[in-house]
C-alpha cells in the first residue's frame, strides 16, 4: 500500500458554512483501478495478467483512518485491510498505520500483517513497512517531478530484506509516468526471485478512479 494522504472536505465545510465548529469530521472515498499487470514491490501478483482493483477509505477528524482494498491475483483474491494515523508538521506529512494483506481463497498461510511508517516533503516520500511476525523489512522511497503538458514522472526504488527461511533478498525500481487517471510504468528488480518471477523488466499501463 503506497503512502496514502487524506482530505476532509464533506462535513467539515457544511459544519463551517452554518458557522458550527464540528467536534469531529469524517470521509468516506472510493477508488477503482483497472491494470495490465498487478505488480506489488516490484514482484507480478497475477502472472504477467491484468487485475481489477478497488478500495475504500473512512477518515475521521482530520488524521484517524480506516480502509480497505482487494484485487484479483493469480491464483486467489486478495483484500487488505489497514488503519492508521496522519498529520502535517511544518512541511512534512507523517503517516503511520497498520495492515493486514489477507488472501482469500487458500489456507491463510500466505497472510501477513505489517507495520509502517512514512514522510512526505515537498515532492520526496520516504516508508517504511516490517512485518510483525517475521521481521521482513521494506524500505521504499520516490520522488514526483513535474513535465510539460501536465505529466508526472515518478521514480521509485524499495529495498526488501528477509529474515524468513527460501526468501531472497532484493531491490526494485520503477519508473512511471502519469496524466489524469492513466499511467504507464517500466519496473525491474535486482535478483531472478524464487517465485517464477523473471528478472525482465515489466511494463504496466493502468487507469485510476477516485470517487
Amino acid at each position: 500500500m503506497a503512502l496514502r494522504t487524506f482530505i476532509i472536505k464533506s462535513g467539515l465545510l457544511a459544519a463551517l458554512a452554518l458557522g458550527v465548529t464540528p467536534v469531529w469530521a469524517a470521509q468516506i472515498s472510493t477508488n477503482l483501478t483497472v491494470t495490465s499487470n498487478y505488480i506489488w514491490r516490484g514482484v507480478t501478483r497475477t502472472d504477467d495478467a491484468a487485475a481489477v482493483q478497488g478500495g475504500a477509505d473512512y477518515t475521521i477528524n482530520k488524521h484517524f483512518y480506516a480502509g480497505a482494498w482487494t484485487s484479483n491475483t493469480a491464483s486467489d483474491t486478495e483484500l487488505d485491510l489497514y488503519g492508521g494515523y496522519t498529520n502535517k508538521f511544518g512541511e512534512f506529512d507523517f503517516d503511520a498505520g497498520v495492515i493486514t494483506y489477507q488472501y482469500l481463497g487458500d489456507s491463510g498461510t500466505d497472510d501477513f500483517t505489517e507495520i509502517y511508517a512514512g514522510t512526505v516533503y515537498k515532492n520526496y516520500s520516504a516508508k517504511v513497512s516490517v512485518d510483525v511476525n517475521e521481521t521482513n523489512i521494506y524500505l521504499e522511497g520516490a520522488a514526483d517531478f513535474e513535465l510539460p503538458g501536465r505529466y508526472v514522472l515518478t521514480a521509485h526504488v524499495g529495498i526488501f530484506r528477509f529474515d524468513q527461511a527460501g526468501r531472497t533478498d532484493y531491490n526494485d525500481y520503477s519508473v512511471t509516468i502519469s496524466k489524469g487517471d492513466l499511467s504507464f510504468s517500466l519496473s525491474d528488480t535486482s535478483e531472478n526471485l524464487a517465485q517464477g518471477q523473471s528478472d525482465n523488466m515489466r511494463v504496466n499501463i493502468s487507469w485510476n478512479k477516485f470517487f
